[in-house]
């Protein structure tokens, strides 16, 4: 042999040949051979790297045998069920095979560590007999994107292995078709294709060189499969597909679809603007899906740079995300400016202060105090903290309760009241904690307070 086979390994994760039957309905049985690979080619994976993968019992997965050039693991004896193919388990013998393999068919990468790959995966599976099993690529089975092995290829030379090993008369070389039947692969379902450009040519895949006719631009071809010739992909129309007419389109000659999710379709530059939140709870999203990311507070200040729709809605992008290429959006609807009171009039904080009775109250989690002028943050107040509060005002819609120091100062600085509690929070956050009273309770308790106090001083309630 021109390989190592290497020591066995058990993987525990495999179904013994005795207990099979009990938990797949039937015996285990070699019927077909089932071909897997680790990963994508461009990523490189290692040998030792999917051995340990699948030694891991909580991959909860494993092959028979693990290939690349010049070595073989065998991690599941062939008596055994290994974990590879759902319901074809029980009957088939599973390969993981190293993914360079797939430049002996496909341009690019190493042509020489491939063929190895698969001189060493066709000798072994000879060696074991499988030769003449039905070798099938694991989406044979489930569905995944599992690899694009040639293995008639590989079930060709096994069997030419096996058959010089054993002193076989080889067969009688088949006639060898044209390159591009060779290649010829069906798509699962015709597609239909648009022409790109004017005078775009149907070739005679024998001859590429030789142009049958030509198309116009906008003309809509149904594509039924594809093929290579010299190198070059071509897409074969039904009509072609069907009738072996051996003509084709450059793969290149045809529209290519937009893949981007819709907001980076919609994605454009605005001059930079700085806004407000201006509702309560507004959500920031993840464009592709819209599903919530975090939640800002109302008064909370962004620079936005770039604006997007999706499903007809307008988003807006921050200049950090637009900076990182986050796919991150606050709806235009929910940010603008505050407006300005009129000159020579009161604050709206201040036109709706009210004084009360000393109270101490709690921060709910960590909270903002805002500048009721201009709902900038002063700086965050952690949660559990005690607040001595002396007044409170409205502004913008929002309830909000003001320190005894800022009363003092007639400072124009508060917290909202939904975000206190009248008693202290516990360590471990419950929501809504049972024992603390409601955001509608604390208000009528504080409205309550103010009109005891204007009582007590004999003005009207």
């Amino acid at each position: 042999m021109s390989y190592t086979l290497q020591p066995f390994k058990q993987s525990p994760n495999f179904t013994s040949g005795a207990q099979t039957k009990a938990f797949y309905g039937q015996p285990r049985s070699i019927q077909f051979g089932a071909g897997h690979w680790w990963d994508a080619p461009e990523r490189f994976p290692s040998f030792n790297g999917v051995i340990n993968a699948l030694m891991n019992p909580s991959r909860q997965a494993s092959a028979h045998a693990v290939v690349t050039a010049g070595l073989v693991q065998e991690l599941v004896r062939a008596g055994d069920t290994s974990w590879a193919t759902g319901k074809a388990n029980p009957f088939t013998y599973s390969i993981e095979v190293d993914p360079q393999i797939i430049y002996r068919w496909r341009a690019g990468g190493d042509k020489a560590k491939a063929n190895a790959i698969f001189e060493t995966l066709c000798e072994f599976i000879a060696d074991r007999g499988y030769h003449n099993l039905p070798w099938r690529p694991h989406n044979f089975w489930m569905s995944t994107g599992c690899n694009p092995i040639d293995w008639n290829d590989v079930m060709r030379r096994a069997k030419e292995i096996y058959n010089a090993k054993h002193n076989a008369p080889a067969p009688a070389p088949a006639p060898t078709p044209p390159e591009w039947q060779r290649n010829l692969k069906k798509w699962d379902t015709p597609v239909v294709k648009r022409i790109a450009r004017e005078g775009a040519p149907l070739r005679d895949l024998i001859t590429p060189s030789n142009v049958i006719k030509t198309f116009s631009k906008g003309t809509d071809i149904e594509i039924a499969a594809e093929t290579k010739v010299n190198g070059w992909v071509y897409w074969l129309s039904k009509y072609a597909y069907e009738k072996g007419t051996g003509q084709g389109v450059d793969e290149y000659e045809f529209e290519k679809p937009d893949t981007r999710p819709e907001w980076q379709k919609n994605l454009k530059d605005i001059a930079p603007i700085k806004l407000m939140v201006l509702a309560l709870q507004t959500p920031i999203v993840n464009l592709n899906d819209l599903t919530v990311i975090k939640q800002l507070g109302m008064g909370t200040w962004i620079d936005f740079t770039k604006s997007t729709t999706v499903g007809g809605v307008e988003y807006l992008i921050s200049s950090y995300s637009a900076t990182n290429a986050m796919p991150n959006g606050i709806k235009r609807a929910d940010v603008g400016v505050p407006a300005e009171p009129p000159a020579n009039e009161k604050p709206e904080w201040l036109e709706n202060w009210e004084d009360i009775a000393d109270v101490k109250m709690y921060t709910r989690a960590d909270t903002d105090l805002v500048d009721l002028l201009d709902g900038k943050t002063v700086k965050v107040i952690p949660r559990a903290t005690e607040v001595e509060v002396s007044s409170t005002t409205e502004w913008h819609g929002q309830k909000y309760a003001i320190s005894t120091y800022s009363t003092l100062k007639k400072e124009g600085r508060g917290i909202r009241l939904d975000d206190l509690d009248m008693k202290p929070v516990t360590d471990v956050p419950v929501e809504p904690a049972p024992e603390q009273p409601t955001l509608e309770e604390n208000v009528n308790w504080l409205m309550k307070a103010v009109k005891a106090i204007l009582a007590f001083l004999g003005l009207k309630v």
